[in-house]
């Protein structure tokens, strides 16, 4: 999408009812914007909350983001990371 005349990635968190519960600008796709949305996204929520499935597009950037994360203790091991096609 483009923001003042600049191209921007758009990071969006859903719910399981498609409902928007995060969302994060980036000049960048690459792993430190994807860390930078997961973590922000994940911060604060209870145990109960933490999602038991991550879909997100096939880009690498995600998994390399996901596994820092859950060596950081920041996303639940048992977190599942689903690839999509879409």
């Amino acid at each position: 999408m483009k923001v003042g005349g600049k191209w921007a990635y758009l990071y969006r968190a859903v719910d399981k009812h498609g409902d928007t519960i995060d969302f994060y600008r980036s000049p960048t796709r690459n792993a430190q914007a994807a860390n930078r949305f997961l973590s922000k996204s994940l911060t604060g929520l209870k145990a109960w909350e933490k999602p038991l499935v991550i879909n997100t597009d096939k880009a690498p950037t995600y998994a390399a983001a996901i596994a820092e994360l859950k060596r950081e203790g920041k996303c639940p091991k048992e977190t599942e990371h689903a690839k999509s096609s879409t």
